[in-house]
């Protein structure tokens, strides 16, 4: 069961994950829907008040109790006429299980494909434990990096021109994928010469379109 699994998930040290819905005051839920919404999520539905401005309020104002002011804001504007938002946020923040020394940070070049490189501030370690290996067929080089709770930060670092991504991602099947995962989790770490950009991803995903193309 995939809420099963995402259950387990979310109680990760470190993983904050919440989930709501609101909803037109006319449209009504199906009692199925909204008890596995519950028991799964923990979501109960709001009605939309038409306000937009008080609506936009009450969601951002929902996220922001929820995270415990993580997560300040969800939305910055509502659909035009919306019906139902089925609204998730998820924020990670975990330590790594051997911490990087921080006076080892430095301005090092990170390389976009199509643009020039641009100096960022990038972590560097002699002698990090890193479980790494290459894939021929993908010709990329897998990194794990262990963080502390179980988890772990994965790396797929393209041993060839960094032009066809794109390439690389349609290879990135579930099973490809999956299979990439698992072998990472087996090979046992060594010491490694690490040069890692430090990382804050923010990413507002609207699933309505994906949803469609699926």
């Amino acid at each position: 069961c995939v809420h099963g699994a995402l259950q387990q998930l979310a109680s990760a040290p470190g993983l904050f994950s919440a989930a709501q819905i609101f909803h037109h005051p006319e449209l009504h839920l199906r009692p199925r829907f909204l008890n596995d919404s519950l028991r799964f999520y923990g979501a109960l539905p709001y009605a939309l008040s038409g306000n937009e401005s008080l609506d936009l309020q009450r969601i951002n104002a929902w996220v922001r109790e929820a995270s415990k002011g993580l997560l300040p804001t969800l939305l910055s504007a509502l659909p035009p006429e919306p019906r139902l938002l089925l609204l998730s946020a998820v924020h990670l923040r975990a330590a790594w299980r051997t911490p990087l020394d921080r006076k080892k940070t430095v301005l090092l070049p990170f390389l976009r494909p199509g643009h020039p490189p641009r100096k960022v501030p990038t972590m560097t370690s002699a002698k990090y434990p890193v479980a790494s290996f290459t894939d021929s067929r993908l010709q990329v080089q897998v990194g794990r990096l262990e963080l502390n709770g179980g988890l772990s930060l994965v790396v797929l670092m393209p041993r060839g021109p960094l032009e066809p991504l794109e390439t690389l991602e349609r290879a990135l099947d579930p099973l490809t994928f999956l299979a990439l995962l698992r072998r990472a989790a087996r090979t046992p770490p060594r010491a490694t010469a690490l040069s890692l950009p430090r990382l804050r991803l923010d990413l507002d995903l609207d699933v309505v379109a994906l949803a469609h193309e699926m």
